[in-house]
């Protein structure tokens, strides 16, 4: 018998020799009373063992039957029944001993959702009664170590109903408890029971878990259309009910529930969180357990989505969020460009911001629209100060911030600034200003040069006075400039650079080249004569003719080109080559009678022989037809043909000075043709006088017409 059953036993036993005394002598007329008292006797003590044994008292014998722990027990309970006062004899034939188990052992098995089944022994049918059906197919066995073993017991048996399957055994004084929980939480209300054994008992765990026990989450960051994240999903529930939302960037640290969440309508839930995060430009969405977090920025009607979908969401879940507007972070700017007529504008503006132009000019604006408005109004009054000063330029560009504005183009004159200053004297101290201005009149006066050579033409470089264009330079000196000049604002003195210009013109075809250069000082004219050009006769012409205020050189070239170089003149537009020393037209004909004639012809059209009134001397202009005959007669002498040079006067003066002047004269012609190589046995020279006039003598027109000088080509087989 265990020990403390015999403890309680030994009092009983006590308590029973107390109350029946001592002493009783038998008679038999006190038979009954001592039957009766001896019953009441046994039958307490029957009662009082712990599986509960049968007295049946027969005058002063007693026979006992059922069960005992052991021999202990069975050794005490004799002594007890023999001990009642009266008792004769004591029949324990019908007790029987409880099989003794050593060690004694109690096994428990849960598969699944099936209940406990225990097997093993039990110590008592108290012991059975209290662990209920359970207990049902227990065998009754001693070796209990103790009283406690059944609470010890009840306590592994509550253990493994926890788990979704396991075995628990307990053995003597020690539990072992293996199988599989749902969480870990359960583990540890688990160990919590088991620490309170009773005293001496102790318990070994083997379990597994079959979820980590952490809350349902979902964490998702959204950058740049893609998204991130991870989090723990239930099982109904996988990574495609993200991916179909997004773009998917780095893998999804995802990890799946072994358990079903206890929120049936979480996924749900999670589902309307995604559609809000995805309604969005940047943010966060924050899902654990019954908390939704959703922090970010959007555009306006991606944040008035996002939220509308937030607020359908069951009220049993805690909502947060966090929601703006977007912006990609890049300074708000204006940025635009002035031509003087038109504007266009860049940058980036603030919500609500219309770009105008300088003097309220449309604006063609391709400038990005933040969502964010300009709630302090910086920006806009920066902007709207930039464009004001802007439109004081003739062309430039602003680039306005909300901490600065730098203005940089060209404008009239620096008395700009002086009004920029009062357009911008209404920003804030704290608005960095920055000007790079140029000046179309910085005060000074004209300074300008026209550089001309006969190869290249003429070009003007410097600072004009106002109002004179290059088209006036291009009419004064009868050819094209080229160049871009600026305008002296300030200075609109032409002077006599015109006037200048046009009398050098008349001499261009004969000028190797020429510089002009006219600035406060003066003006100086330099010019290099062409090969063959009298070079007293334009110095003495223009030191005659050019304005006073015109200081000039002139001076033949020097370093003549190589023979044969080619050039097309600026000038006359001729092609030319250089040769014996003289630039001649380039000419391409068919050398015969009538070619000939025929560019002679077209040569006197547009140049002229001319010669100083009353003498034999040519004019300097001359050269132009001298040296275009000289160009084409070579050509018709190696046809041969011979040229007839007529000089010819009018009918003024005496009739044999005449004929002497015109023979002079038409010797003048061939001499310069001789001096450019052409043969002298191929030409004639002929004074005719006043004799073969084409005009009237009466006019001075038709005088001028009859001075004249005639070339004529004639076969040599001609008499």
């Amino acid at each position: 018998m265990p020990e403390g059953n015999v403890r309680k036993f030994l009092g009983f036993l006590v308590l029973t020799a107390g109350a029946a005394g001592l002493g009783y002598v038998a008679t038999t007329q006190n038979a009954p009373r001592i039957q009766a008292a001896i019953d009441v006797n046994a039958q307490a003590v029957a009662d009082g063992t712990l599986h509960g044994l049968s007295a049946v008292v027969s005058g002063r014998d007693v026979r006992v039957s059922g069960l005992v722990t052991d021999p202990t027990e069975l050794a005490v309970l004799q002594a007890t029944f023999e001990g009642i006062d009266g008792v004769r004899v004591v029949d324990m034939a019908d007790v029987e001993t409880l099989p003794l188990i050593d060690p004694f052992a109690l096994m428990a098995l849960k598969e699944g959702e099936s209940a406990v089944v225990l097997s093993g022994a039990i110590p008592s049918e108290v012991d059975r009664a209290q662990l209920g059906v359970l207990a049902a197919g227990l065998k009754l066995a001693a070796g209990a170590p103790d009283a406690d073993w059944i609470n010890a017991a009840g306590l592994g048996i509550a253990a493994l109903e926890e788990l979704k399957s396991g075995e628990m055994t307990l053995e003597g004084r020690e539990i072992s408890l293996s199988g599989l929980a749902r969480t870990p939480n359960v583990v540890v209300g688990l160990r919590s029971n088991l620490d309170t054994l009773p005293d001496g008992y102790s318990a070994r765990l083997d379990i597994d878990v079959e979820d980590d026990g952490t809350p349902l989450r979902l964490m998702l960051s959204l950058r740049d259309g893609v998204v991130s994240g991870g989090g723990k999903l239930p099982s109904q529930m996988s990574e495609g009910d993200v991916s179909e939302r997004f773009e998917i960037g780095d893998p999804l640290a995802l990890t799946e529930a072994a358990i079903p969440s206890i929120y049936p309508d979480w996924p749900d839930a999670t589902g309307v969180g995604m559609d809000a995060l995805a309604a969005l430009i940047e943010a966060e969405l924050a899902i654990e357990g019954q908390a939704i977090s959703l922090i970010g920025t959007g555009t306006p009607s991606g944040v008035a989505q996002a939220q509308e979908l937030l607020a359908t969401l069951p009220t049993s879940y805690d909502v947060t969020s966090d929601l703006g507007l977007w912006d990609d972070g890049v300074a708000l700017s204006l940025i635009m460009e002035w031509d003087g007529s038109d504007a266009t504008a860049s940058g980036k503006f603030p919500d609500g911001f219309a770009a105008r132009g300088p003097t309220g000019v449309a604006v063609t604006s391709d400038a990005a629209i933040s969502f964010l408005p300009d709630e302090a109004g910086t920006f806009t009054s920066n902007a709207d100060a930039g464009v004001a000063a802007l439109g004081l330029l003739q062309s430039g560009q602003l680039i306005a911030s909300e901490t600065s504005i730098k203005l940089s183009g060209v404008a009239t004159t620096p008395q700009i600034n002086v009004v920029m200053d009062d357009v911008l004297a209404a920003l804030g101290d704290d608005v960095a200003v920055e000007r790079n201005i140029t000046y179309l009149d910085d005060g000074s006066p004209a300074a300008w040069s026209l550089t001309y050579d006969a190869a290249n033409g003429a070009r003007v470089e410097g600072r004009l006075p106002d109002g004179m264009q290059v088209q006036d330079l291009q009419d004064a000196l009868g050819t094209g400039v080229t160049g871009s000049p600026t305008a002296a604002l300030a200075d609109t003195d032409v002077g006599s650079s015109l006037d200048a210009l046009t009398r050098v013109a008349g001499y261009l075809p004969e000028l190797e080249s020429l510089t002009f250069a006219r600035d406060g000082g003066g003006t100086a004219l330099d010019l290099i004569v062409a090969p063959g050009v009298d070079f007293d006769l334009v110095a003495s012409d223009l030191a005659e003719n050019l304005p006073p205020d015109v200081a000039f050189s002139l001076a033949p070239l020097e370093d003549f080109p190589a023979e044969g170089t080619m050039r097309v003149n600026a000038a006359t537009g001729l092609n030319e080559v250089f040769s014996r020393g003289f630039w001649l037209p380039n000419l391409e004909f068919t050398a015969d009678l009538d070619g000939c004639n025929a560019q002679v012809d077209a040569l006197l059209n547009r140049a002229k022989i001319t010669f100083l009134s009353g003498s034999a001397r040519l004019d300097a202009t001359s050269i132009r037809a001298i040296n275009g005959l000289a160009a084409l007669a070579a050509s018709c002498f190696d046809a041969d043909l011979l040229l007839d040079i007529g000089g010819h006067t009018d009918a003024s003066g005496d009739e044999d000075g005449n004929i002497a002047l015109s023979a002079e004269r038409a010797e003048a012609v061939r001499a310069a043709l001789i001096d450019r190589g052409l043969r002298a046995a191929d030409m004639f020279a002929t004074g005719f006088g006043p004799s073969q006039p084409v005009a009237d003598n009466e006019t001075a027109e038709g005088r001028a017409a009859n001075r004249r000088t005639t070339l004529t080509w004639v076969d040599s087989e001609t008499p």
